[in-house]
């Protein structure tokens, strides 16, 4: 009986042990005119379905940021993360969509070295100004329930 995997539960859960996560990111800027996309786990690079039905190449390489640098911009270059259920053994996708998406992450900081380059992205600061009134017990004597 073939395992049908719809997202990262399935993968981890129920999938077969020939099942490997091909983990892919993807990084955009408006003023590049194709996002990089790389793939971390395959070295013949892979040809994937997007979740919008697009089919689009991930390439096996080390990231090159010199388009960060060179772009002169303040804006931060946006990371997508999409993870995919590949059959290592029929050496073809489980699943032909993501099966776990991390959307509107941003590069936050980078380091270079003669091997490769890694990166933080991470989500937009919310709420970083102190705005609100802090709830505490003791002006709101209800949310002691709560603790």
């Amino acid at each position: 009986m073939a395992v049908t995997i719809d997202d990262i539960k399935d993968l981890h859960l129920d999938s077969s042990p020939s099942i490997a996560a091909l983990e892919t990111i993807e990084v955009s800027h408006s003023l590049w005119p194709t996002p990089i996309r790389i793939v971390t786990n395959h070295a013949d690079g892979v040809d994937a379905m997007l979740e919008t039905g697009e089919v689009v190449n991930f390439e096996f390489a080390p990231l090159l940021i010199k388009q960060i640098r060179a772009s002169d911009s303040d804006e931060y270059p946006q990371v997508i993360y999409r993870q995919y259920a590949y059959d290592v053994t029929a050496m073809s996708f489980a699943k032909d969509k993501p099966i776990d998406i991390a959307k509107g992450l941003f590069i936050e900081q980078m380091s270079r070295d003669h091997q490769a380059t890694t990166f933080d992205a991470k989500t937009p600061d919310k709420n970083t100004v102190a705005t609100g009134r802090p709830y505490s017990p003791e002006e709101y004597p209800d949310l002691k329930a709560l603790l």
